[in-house]
């Protein structure tokens, strides 16, 4: 059980879960595959004895080097990152030993605005904002935002009704 549905109201429960759209791994993505061309990186053109006759081990610490940073900047992009619709609130959770958590009451929500490039309507991402009062979250690179913007909206729609 995970930190969010651990810490659910009494009879609250998760309506909808935002996704992060893949391309938020994009520069992982790119590091991934410069560790697999170092594999493959002739050094017979340096006429350096030395890094010649070690080109395997040389070729290894650069992909291992390029394949680490690029798990660390995977995870730092993900962060642990959650976005949950339920009966009552907006939870946003990010952080895997860190934790950072926000809540919006959906009762106090006053607007969903979403927002898409043209590249982001392609590829079907982009932001949702939700504003309160008081605060302004904005939720970016989220994968299909009008669902999750519907989503909201819809709650917040059942609460009004309930009322």
């Amino acid at each position: 059980m995970g930190y969010i549905e651990s810490n659910l109201m009494q009879g609250e429960k998760i309506m909808y879960e935002a996704q992060l759209h893949p391309i938020v791994y994009w520069s992982s993505i790119v590091l991934c595959i410069l560790a697999l061309c170092c594999l493959f990186i002739p050094f017979d053109w340096m006429h350096i004895a030395w890094l010649s006759d070690h080109a395997w081990m040389v070729r290894l610490i650069l992909f291992a080097i390029f394949a680490l940073v690029a798990g660390i900047k995977a995870l730092e992009t993900n962060g642990g990152k959650r976005y949950v619709v339920t009966t009552r609130r907006l939870i946003f959770k990010r952080g895997y030993i860190r934790r950072e958590c926000q809540d919006l009451v959906l009762r106090k929500c006053e607007g969903v605005q979403t927002e898409q490039t043209i590249f982001g309507r392609i590829l079907n991402f982009g932001s949702v904002i939700v504003t309160t009062g008081e605060v302004t979250n904005t939720y970016k690179y989220i994968r299909n935002p009008l669902r999750f913007s519907s989503a909201i909206n819809q709650m917040i729609d059942n609460l009004k009704v309930k009322d």
